[in-house]
């Protein structure tokens, strides 16, 4: 699956089929066979190089197949051999497409919020028994906190499509703390750059992709949001 994902976050973004053509050397063209293709074990034993022109290849490849397997590992340790583990595993699969997507093109494909919503449709549907009110509420606060923040500062367009799926998903009170640990996340990695920013004076402003923090923290959230709730709970209210 990651290696599929890889085919992915490189066609889809540049409109190309996701299905044809087989997969080939960017630098020589020589279309890879099925020994050129196995999760990272191919790319180990190659040593990261084309096996016909010796070009090296992006190590993120081996990386996107090893952070797939993790994530599928976790789900399944979180929510066992459930229904709710197919969920997981596709919202899984959605983050880390749309995060190497953002972070390649910073852009957020109009499909994937699709997706998530349709997802979180079935979610409700077929396993929970949220009340439409806090899934109403969930869409209204995701979507809601990203449009005011882009009237008042710069926010994509994708990214509240994203959250406004995510809310429908998670619902309300989780997509509160999805949003939180988004700019968590995304502070944590971004304080180093704001730091030797401020050290340096720069006034240079720099385009960032923040889809990546927002889909990690909507996931996180979707396998452990009802523990962080009740962590804080428990620390502020005894």
């Amino acid at each position: 699956m990651g290696s599929f994902y890889n085919v992915c976050i490189y066609r889809l973004p540049v409109g190309k089929s996701i299905v044809t053509p087989r997969s080939s050397c960017g630098s020589c063209g020589h279309e890879l066979g099925p020994t050129d293709l196995v999760p990272v074990l191919s790319y180990l034993f190659l040593r990261g190089r084309c096996r016909y022109c010796h070009t090296k290849f992006s190590p993120r490849y081996m990386f996107v197949e090893l952070l797939t397997g993790v994530l599928f590992t976790m789900n399944y340790l979180v929510l066992g051999y459930t229904w709710e583990l197919l969920i997981g595993l596709i919202l899984s699969s959605i983050v880390i497409i749309i995060s190497f997507i953002d972070i390649d093109h910073h852009i957020i494909l109009d499909r994937f919020p699709v997706l998530l919503l349709l997802l979180g449709i079935i979610y409700h549907v077929w396993l929970t028994d949220m009340t439409f009110l806090n899934i109403f509420l969930g869409g209204v606060i995701g979507f809601g906190f990203f449009f005011v923040i882009a009237i008042v500062s710069v926010m994509g367009g994708g990214d509240i499509k994203l959250m406004g799926a995510l809310g429908i998903l998670l619902g309300f009170p989780n997509i509160i703390v999805s949003i939180y640990l988004g700019f968590i996340i995304g502070g944590i990695y971004f304080m180093p750059a704001f730091i030797r920013k401020i050290r340096s004076k720069s006034k240079v402003k720099v385009e960032v992709p923040f889809g990546p923090f927002l889909a990690i923290g909507g996931l996180t959230t979707f396998l452990f949001g009802n523990e962080i709730i009740n962590f804080y709970t428990n620390m502020f209210m005894g």
